[in-house]
């Protein structure tokens, strides 16, 4: 069952005296799918739900996207979509990454689609496929260099295509540089993929789903011939791109942390390993319950703010493995036990996803993914 969503002054202690949580507002999940489904005119929905969707909750994460009627799921490993199944979910789920044919028999057991990735699997996906038929969805490489079959490679590979033409559901392609402000490789790429498609379709082979664009090419309007697309970061509201915030995407996403310890220190205290930090006047240190182990980077301690009753306080000294260590002025009211927000999901203010990943130099779907397991997720509406 999910856990019942708290209101943000109930932060209830964990046995051990620490609470944090990774707060999920499923009401800006939903509505983000539905403003990205208005972009897309009519094209399904392969939501991405990879690496745990993104730091989301893939489980509880996943029930929710297919509430709001997305077409399937897409996750990168065969351990992602087994968690998925295991947690109730029954509809379409693609494994990006491919299979090998060992794996085909748990692939085919559990309902999985799955995507041909190289012209070196084409013979032993051929013998395999007919004893533990999967649908399979071509990769093509049209640019991004890593996985898929080279157009240039598709007149070596037809034989091997036609060979597995029955389980062939769907094509797909993948974006590099659909966030580029020049966007004349994504246009190339786009070409590439349609002349590719004709390639296919003059060999006598069609896909019922056809899948190129990803959450930036979607805002960008890369959409032409796909009857599908495979939006990540878009719906946990996470993309850089000005067009997501004229959308009107909401990050998903807050993290916040109970007060574990407050205390007055004079001028003079040096605070955390290394004393990077020393009191420049008296003041108040709140150590909260949350370090680089679950996923607050060690490289923010002298450099991020956190939120607390509509104010933000620096995080000082440096971020310790289980522990951080924030200052306040010794007037403002903080106790044991306050909720205080180390991530925001509101796009403006210091600490939220987007600003603590520039302060990183990073990007902000780096950010929540590395979100450890062991804090807990709480699912809200």
């Amino acid at each position: 069952m999910p856990s019942e969503p708290q209101p943000l002054g109930a932060l209830k202690p964990r046995a051990e005296g620490r609470s944090l949580r990774a707060e999920i507002h499923l009401g800006r999940l939903a509505r983000n799918v539905r403003r990205v489904e208005g972009l897309v005119q009519g094209r399904g929905i392969l939501a991405v739900v990879k690496a745990n969707a993104y730091g989301h909750g893939a489980v509880r994460v996943a029930r929710a996207l297919e509430e709001a009627g997305v077409a399937g799921l897409c996750v990168s490993t065969l351990e992602e979509a087994l968690e998925l199944r295991e947690g109730g979910l029954e509809g379409p789920v693609l494994v990006l990454g491919g299979l090998r044919p060992d794996a085909l028999p748990l692939a085919h057991q559990h309902g999985l689609s799955v995507a041909l990735v190289g012209p070196e699997h084409l013979a032993e996906l051929a013998e395999a496929v007919p004893r533990w038929p999967v649908p399979l969805h071509l990769k093509l490489d049209t640019g991004m260099g890593r996985l898929g079959i080279l157009p240039g490679e598709l007149g070596e590979c037809m034989d091997g295509l036609r060979a597995l033409a029955p389980w062939l559901q769907g094509v797909m392609g993948h974006f590099a540089t659909a966030d580029d402000q020049d966007q004349g490789f994504a246009h190339r790429q786009r070409a590439a993929f349609h002349l590719a498609l004709a390639s296919l379709s003059a060999a006598g082979l069609t896909f019922r789903q056809v899948h190129h664009a990803n959450s930036d090419a979607c805002l960008r309007g890369f959409l032409d011939g796909d009857t599908h697309v495979r939006p990540g970061l878009a719906l946990f509201g996470l993309t850089n791109l000005p067009e997501g915030r004229s959308l009107g995407l909401e990050p998903v996403l807050e993290l916040l942390a109970e007060v574990y310890r407050v205390k007055g220190v004079p001028a003079g205290t040096a605070v955390g390993y290394g004393r990077t930090f020393v009191a420049p006047h008296p003041l108040q240190i709140a150590t909260l319950g949350c370090g680089y182990a679950d996923g607050y980077r060690r490289e923010l301690g002298n450099r991020a703010s956190v939120g607390f009753r509509g104010a933000a306080y620096p995080v000082v000294g440096r971020v310790s493995m289980d522990y951080l260590t924030v200052a306040l002025p010794l007037e403002v009211p903080i106790r044991p036990g306050d909720p205080v927000t180390l991530l925001s999901p509101e796009p403006e203010a210091p600490n939220s996803v987007e600003r603590i990943a520039q302060m990183l130099g990073t990007l902000p779907y780096e950010v929540t993914c590395g979100l450890h397991r062991r804090m807990v997720r709480v699912f809200s509406r």
